[in-house]
């Protein structure tokens, strides 16, 4: 075998041996990258308490799930807090002398408003222990504020009406203004669309307009 023969040999050689050893440190990589990945996969998981054969499926149905309830918390938390409630409030202020039937359509106002909002608050406890969350936000501690007090109503009383009136009526619209504010700041934590914006600020809009409208016939009544 000659010389150019043998140099020739020589690199068919080496290009396998090379190749082989590439293919080898390659697999190698992928495996460890792959390791790796999975390992991370698995942390996350087990901190968000997903486990199981299928981790990747449970994920997506926790994220599900979890989208799901903050829909049904912010749905039922304005309709409670942020519909009836204020209506309520419409109602006590604007019909009590135009219908005998104010005081049972205030209270069946509040005492439903009361109730969903109740669960809302309730459902936004639940999240928050099912995200493993430590520390209460500025939403949540608004909202417990909000159901402390709505809670806190004392019954009224004929000797002390005059300081009960004043207690409710500021402690009312105090509320109002808090849970406002919040259902606002809840939207806004739950990175909703635009659209939730708008449509709690349309439901503001046509309440306003109502109270507006009662005020002024008020007004030119007296």
């Amino acid at each position: 075998m000659n010389f150019p023969s043998l140099l020739l040999l020589g690199i068919i050689w080496s290009a396998a041996w090379a190749q082989t050893c590439c293919s080898d440190e390659g697999s190698l990589l992928h495996h460890q990258v792959q390791q790796h990945i999975n390992h991370n996969a698995s942390l996350e998981n087990r901190s968000n308490g997903i486990t199981g054969p299928w981790p990747w499926k449970q994920h997506r149905y926790y994220n599900y799930k979890h989208r799901a309830l903050k829909t049904v918390h912010g749905t039922v938390n304005i309709m409670g807090w942020g519909v009836l409630l204020p209506s309520g409030v419409i109602m006590a202020r604007y019909l009590r002398e135009s219908t005998n039937d104010w005081y049972n359509l205030h209270i069946l106002s509040q005492l439903s408003g009361f109730l969903l909002g109740t669960l809302g608050w309730g459902l936004g406890i639940s999240i928050k222990n099912e995200a493993k969350q430590h520390r209460m936000s500025t939403h949540g501690i608004l909202g417990t504020i909000i159901f402390a007090f709505a809670t806190l109503q004392p019954d009224e009383e004929h000797e002390c009406r005059k300081y009960w009136l004043i207690y409710h009526n500021f402690v009312g619209y105090a509320l109002l203004l808090l849970i406002i504010a919040n259902i606002f700041q809840g939207i806004s934590n739950h990175n909703a669309p635009n659209r939730w914006d708008l449509f709690y600020g349309a439901v503001l809009g046509v309440l306003g307009v109502i109270a507006i409208a009662l005020e002024f016939l008020r007004w030119i009544h007296v």
